[in-house]
């Protein structure tokens, strides 16, 4: 009866927010099957007892059983409503369930469970691998989607790429969501677009994620045309095929796309590969060195650096202090064109309450923290970049915080219930060499601070940029 007495606490605390019609629970089961349940009773949880056994009326999609005992129950909770359910499946490995290998595809089939936030879809064929650098370390597998040709999947821009970020390390699940929903406020070119939603794979639960864009130069990333531009990402990862270290700071700068010899493949009376890579490194040197003698407009687009770092600035990501994940894009290697800050990237260790204060960015404050690649301190010290920047955060604070913090509240209330069931698959905390990661459950306590370590970075901001 303890259980029980749980479930009904449980019950009470989210009654509040439940609605007539269906009314959806999730239950996590001690056998260790995850399954997703559906009641048909409205605003009210119907049991009873038999032979000494509390059940549940419920309705399991998977086994089809309506009258489950609750000693089969750990714990459960009650959703006001649905996000997107992907069910992925591997005909070829039917008992699989987490990938393994982020170099290997597997044949998969997809299908979606719109929820009323975009189309139901069914059965497509793509492949699957996992992807990422130290979150596919951790035991919640972060993938990417690839289709046989472009497609669009939950009202996405078609491409062929799309990325189930795990934000395993982000006991909110909101991070990354965040800095993508004022990235696109801001105007940082080509932000990407969250979706939240249950990921399946072969039939058991591995979490809750978020479907966004493969950055990429595609038309559903970064739409410039790849035979003639360039993203580039600054990261001491440093393990693409095309690379360079910069001449004057020893940046390590990686060609993400285009892909130089799938170029020349399909036009071997183009540029060859290493001529082309020639062109782009001595391209971005020229503009490394305009920055250095003060010529900051003369290589960057004043207004996509200024809003670019406002973004990683306020979240306080410090993953520009590497650098990692830093993307530019340039359109062409025509005079007078520039380079462009964008998209922005990675933010699941943003607004780490390790680092508080952050202050690598302030402009004028020399002694930090955490240091920054000097060619971003040359840009901080730009007089054309201080002026719009000063300007930017002074529009940010009048005009754009309100607008987050009414969307971090309505996202906050969207996933509430996708982040407790996320929390049930994924229980422990674990202690990484850099990091303590929590349990997503208990969002009583991470969302608020959450969202109160944002506001106090919003005033240390305007009282140390602004007063």
């Amino acid at each position: 009866m303890k259980l029980f007495s749980q479930f009904l606490v449980i019950i009470s605390i989210c009654f509040p927010f439940l609605t007539y019609g269906q009314l959806n629970v999730s239950v996590y089961r001690n056998d260790s099957l995850f399954n997703n349940f559906r009641m048909f009773e409205g605003d009210s949880i119907t049991h009873f007892q038999q032979n000494d056994t509390m059940f549940m009326v419920i309705k399991d999609f998977i086994s089809g059983e309506t009258n489950v005992p609750l000693s089969a129950i750990d714990s459960l909770v009650i959703h006001s409503s649905d996000i997107p359910v992907l069910r992925i499946t591997l005909p070829d490995f039917p008992e699989v369930t987490s990938l393994w290998d982020k170099e290997l595809y597997l044949d998969a089939k997809l299908s979606i469970e719109g929820n009323g936030y975009t189309d139901d879809q069914d059965c497509l064929s793509l492949q699957i691998k996992g992807r990422g650098n130290s979150t596919w370390e951790m035991p919640k597998k972060p993938m990417r989607l690839k289709f046989p040709k472009k497609t669009s999947i939950c009202g996405f821009k078609k491409a062929k790429n799309f990325v189930l970020l795990n934000n395993y390390i982000d006991p909110s699940l909101m991070r990354n969501a965040l800095a993508m929903w004022l990235a696109k406020r801001l105007g940082v070119p080509y932000a990407n677009t969250i979706l939240p939603c249950h990921v399946f794979i072969n039939g058991s639960y591995v979490g809750a994620y978020t479907l966004t864009e493969k950055i990429g130069i595609n038309s559903g990333s970064v739409d410039i045309d790849e035979n003639q531009g360039i993203l580039l990402e600054l990261s001491t990862e440093f393990d693409e095929k095309y690379k360079f270290r910069s001449s004057r700071w020893n940046l390590p700068v990686m060609v993400k796309d285009p892909d130089f010899d799938e170029l020349y493949e399909d036009n071997p009376d183009g540029v060859n590969p290493e001529d082309r890579m020639a062109l782009w490194k001595d391209d971005f040197n020229i503009a490394e060195q305009l920055i250095w003698e003060g010529k900051v407009s003369e290589a960057f687009d004043i207004e996509s650096a200024v809003n670019y770092l406002l973004l990683y600035h306020f979240m306080g990501n410090p993953e520009l202090s590497h650098p990692k994940s830093l993307y530019i894009h340039k359109k062409n290697l025509t005079k007078g064109e520039k380079y462009y800050f964008g998209p922005a990237w990675d933010f699941d260790v943003a607004c780490n309450f390790k680092y508080p204060a952050n202050d690598a960015f302030l402009i004028h404050l020399p002694n930090t923290p955490f240091e920054i690649p000097l060619f971003l301190r040359e840009i901080f010290n730009c007089a054309e970049f201080k002026e719009r920047y000063k300007e930017r955060m002074m529009e940010f604070q009048e005009k754009i915080l309100p607008e987050f913090l009414t969307y971090f509240d309505s996202y906050a209330q969207l996933i509430e219930s996708s982040v407790k069931l996320n929390g049930l698959r994924w229980k422990n905390c674990e202690n990484l060499s850099w990091i303590i990661v929590e349990s997503s459950f208990d969002t009583a306590s991470h969302v608020p601070a959450l969202r109160q370590w944002l506001v106090d970075r919003a005033e240390y901001l305007r009282t140390s940029i602004l007063d």
